[in-house]
């Protein structure tokens, strides 16, 4: 098992929160299941690695509603390997 890279997550983590940030205007659905799509391959991704104990970072709950409930579960695998979460 792949030790957790708090850094190499949250590079990828932030640059879905841009890019969630970004989509808040759009409403094409192609680029919503993308997100949803990429979201969910990191989610797989986190999954596997082996916990880290705490961490230094955090992760925003907050999400748009077409994404709320894959990005919740991303929040979820990331509180089990050690990282908290923030409103």
């Amino acid at each position: 098992m792949t030790p957790f890279d708090e850094a190499s997550v949250f590079v990828k983590v932030d640059k879905l929160r841009d890019r969630m940030s970004r989509m808040g205007k759009h409403t094409n659905p192609d680029e919503w299941q993308q997100t949803r799509l990429l979201i969910r391959a990191l989610t797989e991704s986190v999954a596997k690695l082996k916990p880290a104990g705490a961490s230094s970072r955090r992760v925003h709950l907050e999400a748009p509603d077409a994404l709320s409930a894959d990005w919740d579960e991303l929040v979820d695998v990331l509180m089990k390997k050690g990282v908290k979460a923030e409103k």
